[in-house]
């Protein structure tokens, strides 16, 4: 997995104070998207080691609410690559944090990303290990600047831990204090 960058006391991109990680990589094709060079899965840098305890210096700030993904799209990386973002995400909740994540992918489409059920399998826990997703590829024609965390009002922003209380039968807007 590669990423395109990682920003520190990031305020754009979920509630709070967050660390962001974009990484490389998405198979969607949304016009007018605000990443468009990050489709390319060897953009940026490789994701290693010394990436992940940077990542982990910088979410033990006290003053960092919790951790973003997005890219690129996360859930379009290998088996490899969800694992490790998998591992981040239990990282956060160690420290009582949260993890916001922003993927093209519809809700209803995730158990459909994939053939291979190994990675199907990574997929849905990476997913189980968000507190929120924004799903929804961008439509440039539903763009409205006025959009908290979303770029076109078709993406929705998921209370994940509520909708899978659920069964993922019915989908739990995301209701925060700045929404």
């Amino acid at each position: 997995m590669n990423y395109a960058k990682i920003r520190n006391f990031d305020i754009a991109n979920g509630e709070g104070v967050r660390v962001s990680l974009f990484v490389s990589g998405c198979t969607n094709s949304c016009p007018g998207c605000f990443n468009a060079e990050e489709k390319d899965f060897n953009y940026g840098k490789p994701y290693t080691g010394e990436t992940r305890e940077q990542i982990v210096q910088m979410l033990d700030n006290p003053n960092i609410s919790g951790l973003s993904i997005l890219g690129g799209d996360p859930l379009c990386q290998d088996y490899w690559g969800i694992l490790n973002l998998r591992y981040l995400c239990s990282y956060v909740h160690t420290k009582n944090k949260n993890v916001w994540m922003w993927t093209g992918f519809k809700w209803e489409d995730f158990t459909k990303i994939t053939t291979n059920p190994f990675l199907q399998g990574a997929i849905l826990n990476l997913i189980s290990e968000c507190d929120v997703v924004i799903d929804g590829p961008f439509i440039q024609e539903l763009y409205s600047p006025s959009l908290k965390w979303r770029g076109s009002s078709n993406q929705r922003v998921i209370d994940i831990k509520k909708t899978f209380e659920k069964m993922g039968n019915e989908i739990v807007p995301y209701v925060g204090i700045d929404i």
